[in-house]
């Protein structure tokens, strides 16, 4: 048989195709991966936010705003409720207060801990002034 009449691929033509194709897995690999991280990420901050919600519509019914601050853990979240007066008028001109409530919630991350934190404002009234 002669060499013109043999048809298919040489070593060196099936090498350099497997080189493309484990560099274009190698870049997909990569793509997914940082991916998934930032999906996970979203994820986290989408449920620590859902819990620093759930502090401020709680304080002043299940969380009085007498006491300065709370903290608890849920899961891998720690927690902290804080309130502090806000004094726009004199305390003796009006019988309704302001109160600034924040909510912080930190979480571990892959490299560092992560955290957020929102307030809010909150009426509260003292009867008897």
């Amino acid at each position: 048989m002669r060499a013109q009449e043999m048809r298919g691929f040489t070593l060196i033509e099936v090498v350099i195709a497997f080189a493309i194709l484990g560099l274009s897995l190698a870049a997909l690999y990569g793509a997914f991966a940082s991916a998934l991280s930032r999906a996970q990420r979203d994820a986290h901050f989408s449920e620590a936010m859902l819990i620093a919600q759930s502090l401020l519509a709680r304080a002043g019914s299940e969380f009085p705003l007498t006491q300065p601050s709370y903290r608890g853990e849920w899961n891998s979240y720690r927690y902290e409720l804080s309130q502090e007066p806000v004094n726009h008028a004199p305390p003796s001109a009006s019988t309704v207060h302001t109160v600034r409530v924040t909510a912080r919630v930190r979480w571990p991350g892959s490299t560092a801990s992560r955290d957020i934190e929102i307030s809010t404002l909150k009426l509260v009234w003292k009867p008897g002034q």
